[in-house]
C-alpha cells in the first residue's frame, strides 16, 4: 500500500473485475481485478478534493492500472502495480514487466511518471556498487532475482526507487512482514523519472510503520514537490497609440483624411457582401494604418508627473 499526497495506491485487493464507486466522504475508489476470482487486484483510492483532476482511470489487467492525473505544467501518469512473486514462472514474471514497459511507453513523454506498489522484488546493498544512479542506500541486505529484473527495468527507463534514498533505520525501510513476525524485508517501492530526483523529499519518502491500515505491508508514502517552469503567457500585440494628438484640430482633420482615403479599396470589397473577413481585414488596416501615420505610437510614461511637454523637450 502507498499513499500519493491525496492519491492512495492499493495492491492485491482482491475484487472482481474492473469499476469506480464513491466511498465515504465522496472520496472515489478506482479498482481492477480478475473477472472470476478474488485474486490479485489493484487499484486507486482519490482524495474527494483531487477527483476533478483525475484525466483517466486505465485497468490493464488485474496487476495493472493506470490513473492520468491533471497537473501545471506537465500531467502526472501514476502506473500502480502487482508483481508476481519469485514462487511464479520467470516467464510471467518478463511478461508483466513487458506490459508495465508497453504503458510506459504509451504515455505521453512530456508526462511526469510514477510506478508503484508490490514488485515483490528484494533490492539490496550489494547492488549500490553497481545501480547507485538508481537506488540508495536505505534497502534490504541483498538482492533477490526479482530485485535484479526490477533495477534492470529501473535503468532502462532512467528511473530510481525512491524510497531506498536518504538514510532510514531499518524499521522505516521494511515494507512486509512474515505473519510469524520474524521475517520483514523491503518489496514495495515507488519509481520516479531519475530527472525529478531533486523533487523528492528523501527525509520523508520512506516506511510508516505501525499503520492501521489491516496488512501484513506497512505504509510506504512519497513526499514530492516539483518545481516546474512556467509557461509563458503570450502578451498582447496591440498597439496602443498617441490619442492625445487627436486633441489638436489640425491633426484629427489629418487622421479623417487619411482613413478617407484608405476606405475606397473597403468600398469596392462590399460589392461581395458574404466575404466578411476581407471587409473586417481592411477596415482594421485602414484605421492601423492610417493612426501609425497621423499619431504614432504612444509613450510610455513611467512615472505619473511626466508630462507630453516633458517628454518634448526631452526630445
Amino acid at each position: 500500500m502507498t499513499y500519493f499526497r491525496t492519491v492512495t495506491e492499493l495492491s492485491e485487493m482482491r475484487w472482481k473485475g474492473f469499476g469506480e464507486i464513491t466511498v465515504d466522504n465522496n472520496h472515489k475508489l478506482f479498482y481492477s481485478g480478475k473477472e472470476d476470482k478474488h485474486e490479485y487486484g489493484v487499484g486507486f483510492l482519490v482524495n474527494k478534493e483531487m477527483v476533478n483532476t483525475v484525466i483517466s482511470c486505465t485497468p490493464i489487467s488485474s496487476r495493472i492500472i493506470l490513473l492520468r492525473v491533471k497537473a501545471t505544467p506537465f500531467n502526472i501518469t501514476i502506473v500502480q502495480i502487482y508483481a508476481p512473486t519469485s514462487a511464479h514462472d520467470e516467464q510471467e514474471t518478463d511478461m508483466f514487466y513487458s506490459k508495465v514497459q508497453e504503458q510506459l511507453d504509451k504515455a505521453p513523454k512530456q508526462d511526469i511518471k510514477i510506478i508503484l506498489g508490490d514488485f515483490n522484488a528484494k533490492v539490496g546493498i550489494d547492488s549500490i556498487s553497481s545501480c547507485s544512479r538508481y537506488m540508495g542506500e536505505s534497502c534490504n541486505a541483498s538482492t533477490n532475482e526479482n530485485g535484479e529484473k526490477l533495477l534492470e527495468f529501473a535503468a532502462y527507463n532512467d528511473m530510481i526507487l525512491a524510497n531506498t534514498l536518504g538514510k532510514h533505520k531499518k524499521s522505516r525501510c521494511t515494507t512486509w512482514h512474515s505473519p510469524d513476525g520474524h521475517t520483514a524485508n523491503q518489496i514495495d517501492y515507488i519509481l520516479i523519472d531519475r530527472r525529478f530526483r531533486s523533487s523528492v523529499c528523501t527525509s520523508s519518502t520512506r516506511t510508516f510503520p505501525k499503520a492501521d491500515v489491516g496488512s501484513d505491508h506497512d505504509l510506504v508514502m512519497m513526499t514530492f514537490k516539483v518545481h516546474l517552469k512556467r509557461n509563458k503567457q503570450q502578451t498582447s500585440s496591440r498597439i496602443k497609440f498617441n490619442l492625445e494628438k487627436l486633441k489638436d484640430p489640425n491633426v484629427a482633420e489629418m487622421f479623417k483624411a487619411q482613413v478617407g482615403g484608405k476606405f475606397a479599396p473597403l468600398l469596392a470589397i462590399t460589392e461581395d457582401p458574404s466575404n466578411i473577413e476581407n471587409i473586417v481585414d481592411t477596415f482594421n488596416n485602414a484605421i492601423i494604418e492610417a493612426a501609425s501615420e497621423t499619431l504614432g505610437k504612444a509613450r510610455k510614461k513611467k512615472q505619473a508627473w511626466m508630462t507630453d511637454d516633458i517628454l518634448e523637450i526631452c526630445d
